[in-house]
């Protein structure tokens, strides 16, 4: 049962952790790219609606056969740009930018996370 807990744990400590580092690194991309209302809070609101975005739409078109999963990453991409560019209020350009820095930030965050998620559990075994 303790495996499972930890398990449950460790997702919910990734994705905030994912949130936290994808909303710095586009914070910094906004400040790169001149945004002009550019914040953190508003790089923790991008971040949490580009990711909501994009697992909605990738569950939603998951289900057609084929194509479906190309589908959702493209449709999923363009509304994750759109979000941002909501988010920060500026260009199209600016918000690619944007989320260019978030894909860095949820690959590393991804890693980290898999990294201490796979040492809690080797951490449990030894218990």
């Amino acid at each position: 049962m303790s495996i499972f807990m930890g398990f449950g744990v460790g997702i919910i400590f990734v994705f905030i952790f994912a949130v936290v580092i994808g909303a710095f690194f586009m914070w910094i991309a906004a400040k790169i790219a001149r945004v002009e209302r550019s914040s953190f809070g508003r790089a923790i609101v991008a971040a949490i609606g580009s990711s909501f975005v994009s697992l909605l739409v990738a569950f939603l078109f998951h289900w057609i056969p084929l194509l479906g999963n190309l589908i959702g990453f493209i449709v999923g991409l363009f509304l994750s740009i759109l979000v941002i560019k909501a988010a920060f209020d500026t260009s199209f350009g600016k918000a690619l930018l944007v989320w260019t820095f978030d894909i860095i930030a949820k690959i590393v965050s991804v890693i980290i996370g898999t990294i201490l998620v796979a040492s809690s559990f080797a951490f449990l075994s030894l218990l």
